[in-house]
């Protein structure tokens, strides 16, 4: 008899086991042959909640302007240090800084490719706070550093996202990269020079060059509307003429230049605004949605106490939510340019939504979960939540976690992952461009049911 029980426990649960690790809420002992599990379907609430701020401390930088019939506005400015590399030296007989530039190179861009954009630069003021946790926030207030004056101005440039300037054939190369060239002046250049040849040891780091060089930069559009850049690369190229001496003893004249980045060792900070036309999407309870950057996401109520009143003894083999998306983001289908899909959701209990991001956490399949977007069901599908499920039975037994209205509430948040060299989801952070999408759902809209498959003691 005991061999046969183990045969039966063994094929049960390759038959009706949907996780590889299931969550036991009883003790699973049988004294029959045949242990049979079952489903039960529960009515799940989604209601859509706004984002006014995310997370965005991010090696990548974003600039524009874009107005959408259904979204409203939204727009993004950024602050960016550059770093000085320890040792950074001009050659030695440097005889002219002959010109900078500020260079944004970037990796796509969303809207009107010929839309034509102003930007300013402003240099910073003075040195950014480094226990300044608010610059981490997509709503800081730039003006803390930044007067945005003519005083602080130090260059402006117009632009489009496609520089029809640039030919076919290079535009279509592997190798090009589009970017926004800023001429930083004659007196921005001058001063670099002078407080190089006077002080060569406020260029020893990126500290030093801070602190008394450059504190940095806002970069912000001014005029236009209409397309949205993605910037992966910032550079400040120092042009120069200096002195080599040749073979023969003879002084000549070269031409060349040096290049300062921003990099992931100095901050860097993107500001984002939606108008208030979210808040209409908001109020609109027959379906849910999700916007980015920093603008929409669903959440859901779990029916725990449900569950609970239902299966407080049973086995949770597996719990399932699948959740489909409507065709269009929008309601009007008046936007001349459609919207990416997100392509990756974080659902995570609502009160740690703020404290996985701000500690640079991993989903762990427990409390927080990852599901991608399946193009041929037009749906997202998160399983394995009998996990988490468990989690909050233990919490009641015990009175122990969050007992107030948020307990059995999630959000989805779209987001991107971070993968190491074998494919490990290593980091997760908010989606930063522009993505839409409209589900199913809402306190009125398409009942969401999620599905319980367990086994009886």
């Amino acid at each position: 008899m005991k061999f046969k029980l183990m045969a039966v426990i063994a094929l049960t649960a390759a038959l009706y086991s949907c996780d590889d690790s299931t969550t036991g809420v009883g003790d699973f002992v049988s004294n029959i042959d045949k242990i049979e599990a079952s489903s039960d379907t529960y009515k799940v609430t989604s209601r859509t909640i706004r984002l006014k701020e995310v997370y965005s401390r991010t090696n990548r930088a974003y600039l524009g302007r874009f107005t959408d019939p259904d979204f409203g506005q939204y727009s993004a400015d950024f602050i960016t240090q550059i770093n000085c590399p320890e040792g950074f030296e001009f050659p030695e007989h440097l005889d002219k800084i002959t010109g900078t530039s500020l260079e944004l190179y970037y990796t796509g861009f969303y809207g009107d490719s010929l839309a034509t954009m102003t930007v300013q630069v402003d240099e910073l003021s003075k040195a950014i706070e480094e226990d300044d946790k608010d610059l981490y926030y997509t709503s800081y207030n730039p003006t803390k550093y930044c007067n945005c004056d003519d005083e602080t101005c130090i260059a402006q440039k117009t632009y489009t996202a496609v520089d029809l300037s640039v030919s076919d054939s290079l535009r279509n190369t592997s190798g090009y990269y589009p970017g926004i060239k800023i001429d930083l002046g004659e007196k921005f250049s001058n001063k670099i020079q002078s407080l190089y040849e006077s002080n060569p040891e406020y260029f020893k780091d990126a500290n030093s060059f801070i602190n008394n060089v450059l504190k940095g930069f806002y970069v912000h559009t001014i005029q236009g509307d209409g397309s949205v850049v993605y910037i992966q690369d910032i550079w400040l190229r120092i042009n120069m003429e200096y002195t080599v001496t040749g073979s023969q003893g003879q002084d000549s004249t070269a031409i060349g230049s040096s290049v300062l980045a921003a990099s992931k060792e100095v901050l860097m900070s993107t500001k984002m605004m939606n108008d208030d036309k979210l808040d209409e999407l908001v109020s609109d309870n027959e379906h849910t949605y999700l916007k980015t950057p920093a603008g929409l996401c669903t959440e859901i109520e779990l029916p725990v106490d449900e569950i609970y009143d239902n299966h407080e003894n049973d086995t949770l083999n597996s719990i399932t939510l699948s959740i489909k998306k409507y065709k269009d983001a929008g309601i009007s289908g008046e936007s001349s340019y459609k919207m990416g899909i997100p392509q990756t959701l974080l659902m995570i209990r609502k009160e740690e939504m703020n404290t996985f991001f701000e500690q640079n956490k991993t989903y762990d399949n427990e409390t927080s979960f990852l599901g991608t977007y399946d193009s041929s069901s037009n749906s997202y599908t998160f399983s394995k939540l009998n996990r988490l499920i468990s989690h909050i039975f233990s919490e009641k037994r015990s009175e122990t976690g969050e007992t107030g209205s948020d307990r059995d509430k999630v959000v989805l948040i779209p987001v991107t992952t971070e993968t190491d060299t074998e494919g490990n989801v290593i980091g997760v952070s908010h989606d930063m461009e522009v993505n839409a999408a409209r589900l199913f759902g809402g306190e009125q809209g398409e009942e969401l049911k999620i599905e319980v498959i367990y086994t009886k003691p």
